[in-house]
């Protein structure tokens, strides 16, 4: 089974789920054959498992928990370990984001298992499956096998994969909840407001005259 994990904010499905769908999609339609199922995790998200039941996959897991209303970390990490020992898929697919980035590298060592980042596309080599990703700042492209026991972990590099690719379904998939134990004590994190981008320009009048005073100018 291929397992792909939604990513949310604040019950609104971050596009690049659609193309982490698409690509497992695309392995399972391939030589796998193996079943799809998405898993999205949060606080209050049965709206957001709703609509990823539209997508062409055999079931949606929903893991929702109130310590998984903000996202930190540790909280990721405790639910996902146990979702998989309760799941048991051959590979994990996320998208690569600035979330993913932050909480995959510690889930996959938690569970020790292999984890290939950033991939841009999937690759059959004789008998096993490679994963292409750039390196050295994209003047090269490797073909990685992971090694060692499944669940393989892969983050996929956004853009890669095309979101409208992903096929839905004629009705729409079942949602199953999933219950998982998460102690609170153990999520060391205190979620802080997502960053933003100022909406306007910077006014480098005032910085510019600061400088000049300081210049005796």
């Amino acid at each position: 089974m291929i397992l792909v994990v939604a990513e949310q904010r604040n019950g609104v499905l971050n596009r690049a789920t659609w193309e982490a769908i698409a690509a497992a999609q695309e392995v399972a339609g391939g030589e796998s054959g193996e079943p799809v199922v998405a898993l999205v995790l949060g606080g209050g998200v049965a709206s957001v498992a709703a609509e990823l039941a539209a997508a062409s996959v055999q079931e949606v897991v929903l893991l929702d928990h109130a310590a998984l209303e903000s996202y930190t970390p540790d909280g990721y990490v405790a639910a996902l370990q146990a979702a998989l020992a309760d799941l048991a898929p051959s590979l994990v697919f996320l998208p690569h984001t600035y979330q993913t980035r932050d909480f995959a590298p510690k889930l996959a060592a938690r569970i020790d298992r292999a984890l290939v980042t950033d991939a841009t596309a999937v690759k059959t080599l004789g008998a096993e499956r490679a994963f292409a990703r750039p390196m050295f700042q994209g003047k090269l492209v490797a073909d990685v096998v992971p090694q060692g026991v499944t669940p393989h972990l892969v983050t996929l590099q956004i853009g890669s994969f095309r979101a409208d690719r992903a096929a839905r379904g004629t009705s729409p998939a079942p949602v199953r909840s999933l219950a998982v134990t998460i102690d609170a004590a153990a999520v060391r994190e205190t979620p802080e407001p997502p960053f933003r981008e100022a909406r306007q320009a910077v006014d480098l009048s005032q910085a510019e005259r600061i400088v000049s005073v300081g210049r005796g100018i």
